[in-house]
């Protein structure tokens, strides 16, 4: 059976199916952090209960825990050295985003009872009956894994080993108590990491749910082309298409009910690191030379951390992306529907259908929100795209008026005197 060109298959429920595993596997890892209930209504034991809440506990005091490192380190390096913005940034940087992290579990965990009745209707909503969307449809899953495994598999053990490589013979205070280097960093790095595989989990449900709904969009506007044109079928008449609309406009705004605080807070610590990285590689060597307060930073930090914040700005641009992908497939249709409006074979039952779905798209956008405060689309794009471009012009501006002023001997009296400071300023990994 074709349609359009495309071939039509007889396999939706195995898609469906693929679907539902996929969105298993992720809330199966969110459920390991505590921050998604069981997926039945079974009656727990007390044991089992206290267990599952454990869980949450012990993810939020190793956060605490590291901030609590974090501090101590800076406040000890502080008290040593002169502060720098370098410094100050990278703690900051790192700081907020894993508190951000906490506190996102927390908030979505309280958020997330009905996630799996909301995911389940989204699967069965889901109509996988061409080709072409699917095989659309399994690059958003391909992604999601190339995340986790790209953390796991390459992030995470270079951490590790250049850690180990340059922290030998070192010792550091862990709150006060004195332990090698190694170990303190690799638990700084263990944490951290785990921090950042929640927030791929979260992020990859929000790109399977975005690319799910935004190829049955897609799907639907290309019906609705096709019932202008007279080729109606039982499934393509004009008032069905725009009940399916209004179906796939609900569960959007269910799946957005439940993810938007967290959205909002994960947005923002991105955009923070981002921020972070432009001052810190920018000014670090014009800036703080001017005050004669240059602090170098080593090869493993920089390694670190750069890639650290670009995988940051690789999470904040697939949230946007497909947020902004999802909205723009679900307003599509505002043109064709206009056209039907004005046609002379509209009758005036399906004109008022027309009338009112266009109204609820103009008041009721279809799109995933930051808590209500933001809608996440095209324009949103546009806003952080020039926001970052205005700090980056900011901070070059400010950066070459500094460094008119730099002299090339002073400059390189403090890269020679921080040398000897990088073992316990950057530390802060």
């Amino acid at each position: 059976m074709t349609g359009q060109g495309e071939n039509r298959v007889d396999c939706p429920q195995t898609r469906q199916k693929h679907l539902s595993r996929s969105y298993a596997w992720f809330m199966w890892f969110l459920r390991g952090f505590g921050a998604v209930p069981q997926k039945d209504h079974r009656r727990r034991s007390f044991g089992f209960r206290c267990f599952y809440i454990a869980r949450l506990f012990v993810v939020l005091t190793l956060i605490l825990l590291f901030n609590a490192q974090l501090t101590f380190l800076f406040v000890q390096a502080t008290a040593k050295l002169q502060t720098t913005t370098v410094v100050k940034l990278h703690f900051f940087s790192r700081s907020q985003f894993l508190m951000n992290i906490a506190l996102g579990i927390v908030i979505f965990s309280r958020r997330s009872r009905k996630l799996p009745a909301v995911l389940s209707a989204i699967v069965k909503a889901c109509v996988w009956a061409y080709d072409e969307d699917w095989r659309i449809f399994r690059w958003f899953i391909r992604y999601c894994w190339f995340q986790l495994l790209f953390l796991f598999g390459a992030l995470f053990p270079v951490g590790v080993v250049l850690k180990f490589l340059t922290g030998r013979h070192l010792r550091e205070n862990l709150l006060g108590t004195s332990l090698p280097a190694e170990v303190t960093s690799v638990a700084m790095i263990t944490i951290q990491t785990l921090g950042i595989a929640f927030r791929i989990a979260h992020l990859s449900l929000v790109v399977i749910t975005c690319g799910a709904l935004g190829l049955q969009f897609r799907r639907l506007n290309a019906d609705l082309k096709v019932s202008r044109s007279g080729k109606t079928t039982a499934d393509r008449t004009m008032s069905g298409l725009l009940v399916r609309h209004y179906q796939l406009s609900e569960l959007v705004g269910q799946f957005d009910a439940i993810f938007s605080p967290s959205l909002l807070l994960f947005t923002a610590a991105d955009l923070v690191v981002v921020t972070c990285l432009i001052s810190s590689l920018i000014s670090s060597g014009q800036m703080e030379a001017a005050m004669g307060l240059y602090i170098t930073q080593t090869s493993t930090d920089i390694i670190v951390y750069t890639t650290y914040t670009f995988g940051a700005i690789l999470v904040l641009i697939s949230r946007v992306v497909v947020a902004a992908y999802l909205n723009h497939q679900a307003i599509a249709c505002v043109p064709e529907l206009y056209k039907a409006l004005q046609g002379p074979d509209t009758d005036k039952e399906l004109k008022g259908s027309i009338k009112v779905t266009l109204q609820r798209l103009r008041d009721l956008p279809v799109a995933l929100s930051c808590w209500g405060l933001i809608i996440m689309n095209k324009n949103f794009i546009l806003t952080i795209t020039g926001l970052l471009a205005s700090y980056l012009v900011v901070v070059i501006e400010i950066s070459s008026k500094n460094g008119a002023c730099i002299s090339p001997v002073g400059e390189l009296r403090s890269m020679m005197s921080a040398t000897t400071a990088n073992a316990t300023i950057l530390t802060l990994e």
